[in-house]
């Protein structure tokens, strides 16, 4: 290996913060100093921050020869929230939105008009200035930034643009910025919009290298300036921790019931109509099998009413849970449903914890998620007009259930799928 390396990675989600959007880095940066490179991080302080959910059992993950640091913060967010209700505020892929509520629309109108590029904007200068500091006493030359929130990429540019060549800046695009799919709820001005544009521009052209999780993503940002050819970016898709599925030996599906859950959060724009139309059918066809569908997450009200029409009582929904307990909730699942948004790249982060499971995953949509699916031998993925062919997979699987066929997954192409995996192909672009 080559010499130890340091690095700077500034996230504003970090543990204690909850969600799927804490894992990336928080496995990253904990694989790096298993490879043993000096890895320090910059973050919110957490009674400064605006979190969506909290997960305190992630602090126990944070490799002890990670360094953390925290800056402080100005967030207007919780000033708004005061003033609307927290309920109208958004939560993490808007899935709590109703685009044609006034409160909303008030909402996302100051969120996209008055803090550009984000609300945690307020965070930038003192990070800045905590970065700054760091950098120069532990002698980093690596930094990485990390977004959503897309402010967290103009500290990077703020740092690069002040340091130049003596800082390596390396991007993380974990979801797109101007072409995330709900974008378009965001109340944009031509203004607004137009210092967005700019601002991606700005950080896409002036960055020395760039990672996404998948084609689709870096096709986004490529479209965005010529300025930048492909082989500018690296394509580092999420992953599973092994450590975190150390119980899998241990937790099983009950033998009593043919459960499908879904893990995390979703929004009605997500279009996971033809699942619960199958699963709903599948259940008057098949009156005395034990079907039940669990969510434990944030689903939006307009789709736990869609859901409860289509399966009664045989559907519950549970709030978020921590993540130990979100891996226990997928072990114990016959089907896991996997829903992409109809952006071709999307691969949300759950695929790779699905896949880990070992459980049999259902994709609501297709792209470089179905290839992981079908690479992995784990299920099946399904444009959002294939009712039939759904429903007849379901069916499949509830026939296995019911003879007690088992269900395997091909593990060595899983293997290449772990974080540690992915941290070892981050230290290749540090220097």
């Amino acid at each position: 290996m080559d010499s130890k390396k340091k690095v700077l990675v500034i996230a504003y989600y970090w543990p204690p913060s909850g969600g799927a959007g804490v894992q990336r880095w928080l496995k990253l940066t904990k694989y790096l100093a298993k490879l043993g490179h000096e890895v320090h991080v910059l973050s919110v302080d957490p009674e400064k921050a605006s979190y969506f959910n909290l997960d305190e059992s992630l602090k126990e993950d944070i490799h002890p020869n990670v360094k953390v640091h925290l800056s402080d913060s100005f967030e207007p967010i919780n000033m708004y929230s005061r003033l609307v209700g927290k309920k109208n505020v958004p939560t993490a892929g808007y899935s709590n939105v109703d685009d044609q509520h006034w409160k909303q629309k008030l909402v996302s109108g100051i969120r996209s008009n008055v803090f550009i590029p984000d609300p945690r904007i307020g965070w930038k200068n003192f990070a800045y200035k905590k970065a700054m500091e760091i950098i120069q006493n532990e002698n980093i030359q690596n930094v990485i930034t990390t977004s959503p929130p897309h402010s967290t990429q103009l500290i990077g540019l703020k740092l690069k643009r002040k340091l130049k060549d003596k800082i390596k800046w390396i991007v993380d695009f974990r979801d797109p910025w101007t072409d995330i799919y709900y974008y378009n709820l965001l109340q944009h001005s031509k203004i607004s919009h137009n210092i967005n544009l700019k601002l991606e521009r700005q950080v896409v052209e002036e960055s020395d290298r760039i990672i996404t999780v998948g084609e689709g993503f870096k096709e986004s940002f490529l479209s965005k300036t010529n300025k930048v050819t492909p082989d500018k970016f690296e394509i580092i898709s999420n992953a599973f921790d092994p450590d975190d599925f150390k119980m899998k030996d241990e937790v099983h599906p009950d033998k009593d019931v043919f459960l499908a859950s879904y893990i995390g959060t979703v929004s009605d724009k997500y279009e996971p109509d033809v699942f619960f139309e199958a699963l709903g059918q599948l259940a008057k066809d098949f009156p005395d099998a034990p079907i039940q569908f669990k969510a434990t997450g944030v689903v939006s009200e307009r789709l736990q009413e869609l859901i409860t029409s289509h399966l009664g009582d045989k559907a519950s929904f549970h709030a978020p849970v921590p993540h130990e307990q979100a891996v226990h909730a997928m072990l114990k699942s016959r089907v896991l449903l996997l829903i992409t948004p109809g952006i071709e790249g999307t691969i949300p982060g759950k695929t790779f914890e699905y896949l880990a499971s070992g459980r049999r995953i259902v994709s609501i949509g297709k792209g470089d998620s179905a290839k992981a699916i079908i690479k992995c031998n784990a299920g099946a993925a399904f444009e959002r007009s294939e009712k039939e062919a759904v429903y007849a997979y379901l069916k499949s699987a509830l026939m296995d259930y019911q003879n007690n066929i088992p269900f395997e997954t091909d593990y060595d192409e899983l293997k290449k799928m772990s974080w540690n995996y992915k941290a070892a192909q981050v230290a290749e672009l540090l220097r």
